[in-house]
This record gives structure tokens, C-alpha cells and sequence, in this order.
């Protein structure tokens, strides 16, 4: 569902952190998720008393966060109740806390490369805006279509001058925004037409690898977490291949579990998707084969979390170069516009009367 509400990666790292020590010092599930519906925003303390009074009326944790709906992530539904079954609650509580500080830390590295790049992208904006609001003010550009050559002269060839200008400009700008943000909000859905997006993204040159070492490393981090519990690999590689975040990778969930249900081995299953790199698949072999699994995708986990850092600083240069190109080509046409506006101007002025 389009724009239903979800907990924030911040909040849920921190909830998860309170949940393991209080877990662990013996509190009853009850009291504990009755003490955290008093802290945090007003949409999580509403969604947390509903979790308390399925509690108080006898539910399970895992049947009282069903009733949450999407507001926790599928791996933190199945976790936990992972943890319910094994009496390892304030373990997989610390485990989930883990993985969601390392994912909050690669986005804040990845949004902090990017806010040159956006402060850059936004000044730009601004001046176009301002451009257009002052070439009303000036002597000869109030009204398009009069005399000469500079007569109705705007910035983006529009028709666009002055404060009616302006507030086309800005309607403008709202419209991509809104465009922006639905096209966010769809790839986080997983609509189907953003697979064959995210699938073309991929195959992009130096933005394709770099994207796909984030949902590799994202894979690794998840693998990891799931193989310390006893949850059926059915269920664990679809949720693995989900915490991706990327929907091509998760698309292939229903299928690696089928692949595992008929017996074949989890190097075998993942090998058939064609989307995992021959090294990391050679490490799940062996770590397979020699019953050693968790420790090899815990060393693959820490390798991936630094070619991750490598693929978010390439993802931000390609941002800040292609903000620089925009910016650029915008400065550009403004000036060949003016230029020839003033050469049209001059020529005006030398024709005999």
C-alpha cells in the first residue's frame, strides 16, 4: 500500500537495542512493550499499544505483531518470532539492532555524499527562479511578443517572465517532485513495473556494480543474522533476499525457496538465479560444505561492508558529476540565450530607419 506508515530505520535500531537488555534482564514481554508505548513518535506508540494489549490478551509476540501489519520490516516480523520458539528473544533482539545500526550507517555515509551534490543542484534551481522573477522586473521583458529581438526574452524559452512566470516555474518544480516521490514510494512497494527498472539499473555502467554491491552487502549482513536461529531456510533466503532492498533481488525469493524445498543445496539454489558474483557463491560452498556457513557469511559480511563504503562514495561522485553537468549545460544555454538576445538587439539597432 502506497504511503502506509513504517518505522523509521533510527527508531527501530533504537527499539531493538531496548528490547535486548530489557529481554535480557528478565522482563516479561508484556511489561516491556507497555513501557515502549510511552516513548517515541505518536504513529510508533499507537502501533506498540496495539502489540501490549494483544499481549495482554493472551497472544503470542509473533501473533500480536502480526496485527502491526507492514510497520515492521518482514525480517524483524520473522526474527522475533524465531527468538519466541528458540527462547532466544533478547539474542536475536541484539542480532536485529546490529544489522539495523550497520544499514543506518550506510545510509547516512551515502546521504552525506550526497548533500554537496544536492545543495549544488538546489542553488542552481533557485537561480533559475530568481532569473525569471528579475527579467519581469527590467525594462523591456514585461511583455512577450513586443518589439525587438530582447522583447519577452525568458529563461527556458516558456514564456516565462515575472511572477506569473515564477509560479508556472514553481508548479513546475512540485510536479517533478511529486513524480520524484511516487516513483520512491513504488520501488518500495515492489511494483511490478519497478522490477524491469531496478533490473535496468543494474546493467548500467559503474552505477550497475555499485548498486549491486549495496544489495549484495545487505544480502551478507542479512544471511548472517538468520543463520544463528533455527528458521527454515524456506523462509529464511526469501526474507534474506528481501532485506536487498532491491526488488530484482527479492523477485528471486519464490524460487530459491521451491530450489531448497526439492532438496538442492543453498549454493545450488542461489547459483540458479544468475544474480550473485562466482566468489561470493564459492564462499557459500565451501562454508556449506565444511559446516561453517555462519562464520564464512560473517567474514563475507565485514568484506562487503567495505566495498560497500567503495560503492556509495562512486554512487555519490556520479551524482556530484552529473549535478555539475546539469548545472553546467544550465549556465551555459543561459549565457548563449543572453548572448544572442544582445547580438538580435544590436543588429536592430544598426538597421537604417
Amino acid at each position: 500500500m502506497f504511503f502506509a506508515p513504517r518505522i523509521r530505520l533510527k527508531p527501530l535500531a533504537q527499539l531493538c537495542h531496548r528490547l535486548s537488555v530489557a529481554t535480557g534482564a528478565g522482563l516479561k514481554d508484556l511489561k516491556i512493550w507497555k513501557g515502549e508505548s510511552q516513548r517515541g513518535s505518536w504513529g510508533q506508540r499507537r502501533q506498540i499499544e496495539g502489540v501490549a494489549s494483544s499481549l495482554a490478551g493472551g497472544s503470542t509476540l509473533a501473533q500480536a505483531l502480526q496485527g502491526t501489519g507492514n510497520y515492521f520490516p518482514p525480517l524483524f516480523h520473522q526474527m522475533v518470532g524465531v527468538g519466541e520458539v528458540s527462547g532466544q528473544l533478547d539474542r536475536t533482539y541484539g542480532r536485529l539492532a546490529e544489522y539495523y545500526d550497520d544499514t543506518l550507517k550506510a545510509k547516512k555515509a551515502f546521504l552525506g555524499k550526497l548533500a554537496w551534490p544536492a545543495l549544488q543542484l538546489a542553488m542552481a534551481v533557485l537561480v533559475v527562479g530568481l532569473l525569471i522573477f528579475v527579467m519581469g522586473m527590467l525594462p523591456g521583458f514585461q511583455q512577450p511578443g513586443g518589439e525587438g529581438e530582447m522583447a519577452g526574452f525568458d529563461m527556458l524559452g516558456l514564456g516565462w517572465i515575472g511572477t506569473a512566470g515564477l509560479i508556472k516555474y514553481v508548479n513546475l518544480l512540485v510536479f517533478v517532485a511529486i513524480v520524484g516521490l511516487l516513483l520512491v514510494e513504488a520501488i518500495r512497494c515492489g511494483v511490478g513495473w519497478t522490477r524491469a527498472l531496478q533490473r535496468f539499473v543494474l546493467t548500467l555502467p559503474v552505477v550497475g556494480p555499485a548498486f549491486r554491491t549495496l544489495a549484495l552487502s545487505r544480502f551478507a549482513w542479512a544471511f548472517q543474522l538468520v543463520l544463528g536461529t533455527s528458521m527454515d531456510l524456506r523462509q529464511a533466503l526469501p526474507l534474506v533476499l528481501d532485506a536487498t532492498g532491491n526488488d530484482y533481488f527479492a523477485g528471486w525469493g519464490p524460487e530459491v525457496a521451491l530450489r531448497i524445498e526439492q532438496g538442492q543445496d543453498i549454493h545450488t539454489a542461489l547459483s540458479a538465479t544468475g544474480v550473485f558474483p562466482t566468489e561470493m557463491l564459492d564462499n557459500i560452498a565451501v562454508g556449506e560444505q565444511s559446516g561453517r556457513l555462519a562464520e564464512t557469511m560473517e567474514r563475507m559480511a565485514r568484506e562487503y561492508q567495505q566495498r560497500a563504503a567503495t560503492a556509495i562514495s562512486v554512487l555519490a561522485q556520479i551524482a556530484g558529476y552529473a549535478v555539475w553537468i546539469l548545472v553546467s549545460a544550465l549556465i551555459i544555454a543561459l549565457i548563449f540565450r543572453l548572448f544572442s538576445a544582445y547580438v538580435g538587439v544590436l543588429n536592430e539597432a544598426w538597421k537604417p530607419i
